[in-house]
């Protein structure tokens, strides 16, 4: 375990790291509030904190760490992030250690807190972790590591002691979230963030959106799910919220709110204050509600205070699904309040995961059936994705079906089958909502594209909705993502196509890569990649291999071509990986620079719709 000299009871420097996130330098992302709210209170307790975004710098993460903690002599370096940030995570506090032997290495966050133990041996490079929230916690391990603070008595966290773990006691939650300090948003270059391209969430694409957080945690637990803020659902009082928004307005200019709350508001009459305050700021914001708080009146009120995008979590269209997932809800509530939102013309998203614990095939094929009689609606169809911490995490662990949790953190959480679906059922789920979305989703009439940003991987482009007959134009819009681009006027979603020209860039580029290395793989199958694969040559070319992490997508015949796991890169010599999901660029890139040491070149599929993508990558190389 990383120490401190304790004979000079020393002010320590601490260097808090957001880890990279993005794909290229002035991408959007969604801001992470936990490490601004942890540096906001280390600032406040007078601690001595150096931030970094790397979000924001340009050139290799490990060297910029490196020179940050030489250049101000830093003693300890703590980061955080979810389970399936694993990769950069991990690499942050690896670059630490290696920077100095004598630095102290601090990981919180989800990836702790789901399951501390082998996430803490997972890590390897990590002193400490904080289990739950850390705004306490954080102050009182650096009272601790200052010689002020027995580290016994530091409640929340879990450190080494030599081959294995002790863990404390528990820390309460925070009552009065109040208390907390405004999160640091300066010290991780808020202004630099608000210039990049926008998040892109739920089809939005609207610059200088800030996310914000109203409460904590959630009152309910469905199996799925897991709180890393504590079970308790805590409010902040609206006053406080608003001297936040307050100070964000006058010194950044705020155009648009994501309320980062897992549920932003049950009761009537804190939405209807929230909405009669926020009005008058003249800015839009993004929350997620559950179907069985809407009714009219509710919405009536949510469209005239501002609210842009409402998001539900649906999960299926079977009761006996949403009984087993604890979701306290029913696909008669789904209907009704899907119907009020949709006519009011309010935009809003959702998603049904399949292989819930109790999914037949007669229940994937009830939800499948009620996507296709309800297409307008465009829900997102998704695999369940048993993330440490949840119910269906314990349950998988206790069935033998996760056998190696270290492991299983290691290769970022992959998508297994805890449900009653046999192989082949499962197989033949995943080909039918591979295609649904392409085949059954509405397309937006006589679409064109306005602007081609091939470095980031946007697009603008115009068409007219097939509902209402507004022309409209969207701009800003990543390709390759699960988002859609709604009409302005009701509300309409559309599928972003690929359009013919993208399409015969990607073919062309993908048959000079494989000139130059001779075998590809294209790492990440979902409906988007899959369609590449459709009606292409080059892409079931024997020499492109489609690599997924999914255990069911492997399963699947994709055209013709066999998914394999990302074993197949050592097995086959492939020295260039295409990433198909950029918006997990990052972490699938850790992943490959940690396992696979031959791959010479991980690409972003956006790049390769430039058609003079080559001559740039060759030129790169050279250099």
């Amino acid at each position: 375990m990383g120490k401190i000299d304790s004979d000079s009871k020393k002010r320590l420097k601490y260097l808090l790291v957001m880890p990279r996130l993005i794909q290229n330098i002035g991408d959007g992302y969604s801001f992470p509030l936990g490490i601004a709210y942890i540096s906001a209170s280390m600032k406040k307790s007078g601690h001595d904190v150096t931030t970094l975004n790397l979000n924001h710098k340009t050139g290799d993460a490990s060297e910029i760490i490196t020179d940050i903690i030489c250049e101000k002599t830093i003693d300890v370096v703590a980061t955080g992030g979810l389970s399936f940030q694993y990769g950069t995570v991990r690499q942050v506090i690896e670059t630490a250690k290696k920077a100095s032997g004598k630095i102290v290495t601090i990981v919180g966050g989800g990836i702790i807190t789901g399951d501390p133990e082998p996430a803490m041996e997972a890590l390897q490079y990590a002193d400490y972790g904080i289990i739950g929230e850390g705004e306490n916690t954080i102050n009182e391990l650096c009272d601790a590591l200052e010689g002020r603070m027995e580290l016994a008595d530091v409640n929340g966290i879990i450190y080494k002691s030599g081959n294995s773990f002790i863990r404390n006691k528990l820390r309460a939650e925070i009552k009065n979230i109040d208390s907390i300090p405004f999160p640091d948003y300066e010290g991780f270059e808020i202004e630099k963030y608000l210039q990049s391209a926008p998040p892109g969430i739920s089809g939005l694409n609207v610059g200088r959106t800030v996310f914000m957080l109203a409460s904590r945690s959630c009152p309910y637990n469905c199996t799925f799910c897991f709180h890393s803020a504590g079970k308790k659902y805590r409010q902040r009082s609206l006053d406080n919220f608003f001297e936040d928004l307050d100070h964000m307005m006058a010194k950044y200019k705020i155009e648009f709110v994501c309320m980062a709350d897992e549920l932003f508001a049950r009761d009537i009459k804190r939405v209807k204050e929230f909405c009669d305050r926020i009005r008058k700021y003249n800015i839009s914001w993004w929350a997620q509600f559950r179907v069985d708080d809407i009714t009219p009146e509710i919405i009536a009120i949510i469209r005239e205070g501002g609210c842009r995008v409402m998001s539900f979590g649906l999960e299926s269209a079977d009761n006996r699904i949403l009984k087993s997932m604890r979701k306290g809800t029913t696909v008669e509530q789904i209907e009704r309040t899907l119907k009020i939102v949709y006519d009011a013309g309010i935009s809003f998203e959702g998603a049904f995961i399949f292989g819930d614990i109790a999914e037949t095939y007669e229940t994937a094929s009830n939800t499948l059936k009620w996507w296709r009689e309800h297409s307008e609606y465009r829900i997102t169809l998704n695999l369940i994705t048993v993330y440490p911490g949840t119910y269906l995490y314990k349950y998988a662990c206790e069935k033998g079906i996760i056998t190696d949790r270290v492991k299983f953190l290691k290769l970022g959480c992959p998508q297994v089958n805890v449900s009653k679906l046999s192989d082949s059922e499962m197989t033949e789920l995943l080909g039918n909502f591979m295609e649904a979305p392409i085949a059954a989703t509405k397309v937006v009439a006589s679409p064109e594209i306005t602007k081609i940003e091939c470095a980031s991987g946007r697009i603008g482009m115009s068409g007219k909705c097939i509902v209402c007959g507004k022309e409209n134009e969207w701009d800003n819009i990543k390709l390759f993502t699960m988002n859609f681009i709604p009409c302005a006027k009701c509300g309409q979603k559309y599928n972003v196509p690929l359009f013919p020209e993208l399409r015969k860039n990607i073919e062309t580029n993908i048959g000079k890569l494989l000139k130059r290395f001779g075998k590809l793989a294209i790492w990440g199958i979902n409906y988007h990649s899959s369609n590449l694969f459709k009606n292409s040559v080059i892409m079931r070319n024997s020499s492109v291999f489609p690599v997924d992490s999914s255990e069911s997508k492997r399963k699947m015949d994709l055209y013709g071509s066999t998914i394999n796991s990302p074993d197949i890169i050592d097995k086959e010599g492939i020295s260039a990986v295409v990433v198909a999901v950029p918006v997990y660029l990052t972490q699938i890139q850790s992943q490959i620079q940690a396992n696979h040491k031959q791959v010479q070149a991980i690409i972003d599929i956006c790049k390769l719709t430039n058609p003079d993508f080559m001559d740039s990558f060759t030129k790169s190389k050279k250099n």
